[in-house]
């Protein structure tokens, strides 16, 4: 195969790697939103089986989770093992084989491999760690930076040949921008693993209060997880609308600022897939948000004269 056919070939793995990476943050939201995530008590097996079934766990004692809750994490497990891992090491390959020509994609193949088989690693201890609030924010980070990796791929593919890469200042604020999108994320999937989410009652206001008074460790998280999506919000806007990418970004934020007031507004007294509903919805916004972000950055970072389509 020649030259171009493998780029042809590592954009089209990369595309598949992003999608397949995303699918895997939605599992893993819908696995902690309906309290999945030690449905499956070992790792890598579940319940010392490859495959668990309804017959196989019904002989078996101390099975706490319903059959669902059980092949949803078996499922997040599954799908990282058996389709995003392949496809990052195919990502790695295709890299590996250009590396010559555009050593960058080689460089960014590198460390998706790094971060697989760290974020590997991570999983098997969350199990084993019960699912700490800690540990499960690992996780969301390393898949979400894996995610930038991916999509950092597609965005430069998209053109044809480069000679450089140039980190610019507005390239610099996107990046910042992106990092504080990502931070704001795992405080969201903390809020939740802690069973923050209602701990501030009404919206915008926690409690009634501008500035509630916080006796419990709930009321602080839920608290940090506001303070950082008004810091996130205004960021966003001010920085998007001097940077001319408004168009891009203010549909995305303006739904998150809705669902994330629906949660508070509405959430309680719903039924639970509604919860759950809701919830991975904001999550997935945020990773819209942060993939935009990401993708931006690497627009302005590759100058309009080394630009060939």
């Amino acid at each position: 195969m020649n030259q171009s056919g493998s780029f042809d070939h590592l954009r089209l793995c990369s595309v598949l790697a992003s999608g397949a990476i995303t699918f895997q943050i939605l599992l893993g939201a819908m696995t902690r939103l309906t309290g999945s995530g030690l449905a499956c008590p070992d790792w890598p097996l579940c319940y010392g089986l490859w495959f668990p079934t309804t017959s196989a766990l019904a002989m078996m004692s101390g099975v706490d989770y319903s059959f669902g809750q059980v092949m949803l994490e078996w499922g997040h497990r599954f799908n990282a093992a058996v389709v995003v891992a392949p496809l990052v090491l195919s990502v790695f390959l295709l890299a590996f084989r250009g590396r010559r020509c555009q050593p960058l994609f080689w460089k960014i193949g590198v460390a998706m491999v790094a971060i697989l088989i760290i974020q590997s690693g991570v999983g098997g201890f969350t199990v084993f760690d019960h699912n700490s609030p800690w540990s499960v924010s690992i996780h969301l980070s390393l898949a979400l930076i894996l995610l930038a990796f991916g999509v950092s791929l597609v965005r430069l593919k998209i053109y044809s040949t480069f000679k450089n890469v140039e980190c610019t200042s507005t390239s610099w604020i996107f990046a910042v921008l992106a990092l504080l999108v990502l931070v704001t994320m795992v405080s969201g999937a903390i809020v939740a693993k802690t069973g923050a989410t209602l701990a501030c009652s009404g919206w915008p206001l926690c409690n009634g209060q501008i500035i509630p008074v916080i006796q419990e460790t709930e009321i602080a998280l839920h608290l940090s997880h506001r303070i950082l999506a008004l810091l996130t919000f205004l960021s966003l806007i001010w920085f998007s609308y001097q940077l001319h990418v408004f168009r891009y970004i203010a549909p995305l934020i303006v739904a998150q600022v809705m669902i994330g007031a629906f949660v508070i507004l509405v959430y309680q007294g719903n039924s639970f897939l509604f919860q759950v509903a809701i919830g991975i919805v904001h999550q997935m916004i945020g990773v819209a948000i942060f993939v935009t972000l990401v993708w931006l950055f690497w627009t302005s970072s590759v100058s309009q004269e080394t630009r060939q389509h």
